[in-house]
């Protein structure tokens, strides 16, 4: 249940994560979520970080989906509800969380966690939830003052992120409510995976070769 009277949210279970991993990988030249990354891949590590504060996570599937959804039942069975993008190749990230948010189920609140994103670490999520009050619309952690992921939304923007128009994708939204940031010392918040270059920096400075 939710605290009353600005209160944090008591109950973690209420939080859920929603996964976009319908990308094409265009930049990369490989496909981003099964690429390796110490003993798992990119997007099991993604999908692990989110579950230590979520109680529950939508993937969303588009390229490779089949291959992603054998992966993930193996290890988060029971926790995950799988969706997917058809128009994943001419649509935005926007588009799938809206095909997320339709089949969540209910919850209090819910992240919103790249599948790009494998040090995005699992104190930051627990922070952001720890920090998260019934008076909150939207928390966003900042390293140095610039926002990161993952962001955690109120449960009951729901129907406005449904409803927007799309213009500027989520950045656009954020800025339609009220957003307080969460200092964080985490670079995992800003470190994703567009290029070969990234994956190569990724793995050499986390010794996960």
């Amino acid at each position: 249940m939710i605290q009353s009277g600005g209160g944090a949210l008591a109950d973690k279970n209420r939080l859920a994560a929603v996964i976009p991993a319908a990308g094409m990988s265009s930049r990369m030249g490989a496909f981003k979520p099964l690429l390796p990354f110490g003993g798992e891949t990119v997007i099991e590590a993604s999908v692990g970080n989110a579950l230590s504060a979520a109680d529950k996570a939508a993937v969303v599937l588009g390229k490779r989906g089949g291959e992603i959804k054998e992966l993930l039942l193996t290890r988060f069975r029971e926790r995950l509800i799988f969706t997917e993008n058809p128009d994943y190749a001419s649509t935005d990230m926007l588009c799938s969380v809206r095909i997320a948010l339709r089949a969540l189920g209910d919850c209090g609140g819910f992240f919103i966690a790249p599948a790009d994103m494998p040090l995005l670490s699992p104190a930051v999520y627990r922070l952001l939830a720890d920090s998260f009050t019934d008076d909150d619309e939207i928390l966003i952690p900042a390293v140095g003052g610039k926002r990161g992921h993952p962001p955690l939304i109120a449960a009951r923007l729901i129907p406005a992120v449904l409803a927007y128009d799309g213009t500027d994708g989520l950045r656009g939204f954020y800025r339609t409510h009220r957003v307080r940031e969460i200092p964080v010392a985490d670079k995992g918040a800003l470190t994703d995976i567009d290029t070969p270059v990234d994956y190569r920096t990724l793995l050499r400075e986390n010794n996960r070769f």
